[in-house]
């Protein structure tokens, strides 16, 4: 069989960078919703129901010599990749419409990142994917674990371990000082609670094209946290119908605050939850978040005067 360098040289080696590649993926999932309270949507926990098995799937095979273990791991891999491809397009097109597997709970549309305008937490899962896929080619090609070779290299499994422990301290040591908002003192005021706290700010034209436009954009990027209505959904977002931020702060300063979004060590944040910058949506314009703010306020004063 004649072989090029690069695969005479990394060939034998293929599927302990497999290994590794589903470690850090794994890992990094776990590092994004219990570190950084990302809460994962459903096409995130699929792609984490073909992930996850293959950290152990792969340091198994390897331990027993599995002369299969490649061609057990690629189902995994393709049908991963092909869920977080059309979660990434999901994310960053409007080729599907809609989601339809996330009508309820955490939408799929959320961008938790947006790293350099396109690295979101689908695109990293997808380069996972397609790095363990082409691992997997490469032992299969190489034809590793098989009568060719006997022996496993056992030094790359070291590094391996050596890499994973790493992985698991750096993980612990940034979970440290992240501490979820449990109980604080300031807590903000609802109109029913405290009337007396708010001094509405002067109504954005009540423009009936823009209210719409505004409504068409908070059923779209917003509604599956705060309800469609803006009443709120119980450990995801807090009702805007009576908030203070809306009803009492100019538009730019609301815009602001969507732009930058809101953690859990925040004072202001009284749901525990993370609001993503941008609410998840980079793409929004200011313009887009105007029409919003307008249609929050035009819904909330309607709900006040009831």
């Amino acid at each position: 069989m004649n072989e090029t360098p690069i695969f005479n040289r990394f060939g034998n080696f293929a599927l302990y960078g497999a290994l590794l590649t589903a470690w850090v993926a794994t890992l990094g999932s776990l590092y994004f919703s219990e570190v950084r309270h990302f809460l994962p949507c459903a096409l995130c926990w699929y792609q984490r129901i073909l992930m996850y098995p293959l950290a152990l799937l792969l340091a198994v095979g390897l331990l027993r010599r599995d002369r299969h273990l490649a061609y057990l791991v690629l189902p995994f891999s393709i049908f991963g990749q092909g869920i977080s491809t059309y979660h990434y397009l999901l994310e960053k097109t409007t080729l599907f419409g809609a989601p339809t597997a996330c009508g309820t709970g955490v939408s799929c549309t959320i961008q938790w990142i947006n790293w350099f305008g396109f690295v979101t937490i689908p695109f990293l899962a997808m380069i996972a994917f397609m790095m363990i896929t082409v691992f997997c080619v490469i032992a299969i090609y190489r034809g590793e674990l098989t009568g060719e070779n006997e022996r496993i290299p056992w030094q790359p499994v070291t590094v391996i371990v050596g890499v994973v422990m790493i992985v698991f301290i750096v993980l612990g040591q940034t979970t440290a000082p992240v501490v979820a908002q449990t109980e604080s003192e300031f807590v903000l005021p609802t109109i029913a609670e405290n009337p007396a706290a708010f001094t509405p700010v002067e109504p954005i034209a009540a423009d009936p094209a823009l209210i719409a436009e505004g409504r068409q954009l908070f059923q779209q990027a917003c509604a599956a946290c705060h309800g469609t209505e803006g009443q709120g959904v119980t450990h995801l977002g807090v009702s805007l119908n009576d908030s203070e931020l809306v009803l009492a702060h100019e538009a730019p300063e609301v815009i602001e605050m969507i732009r930058v979004g809101r953690w859990p060590g925040d004072p202001a944040n009284t749901s525990g939850g993370v609001m993503p910058p941008s609410g998840g949506r980079p793409d929004l314009t200011d313009d887009q978040l105007l029409a919003i703010v307008a249609y929050l306020r035009s819904n909330a004063t309607g709900a006040s005067s009831n």
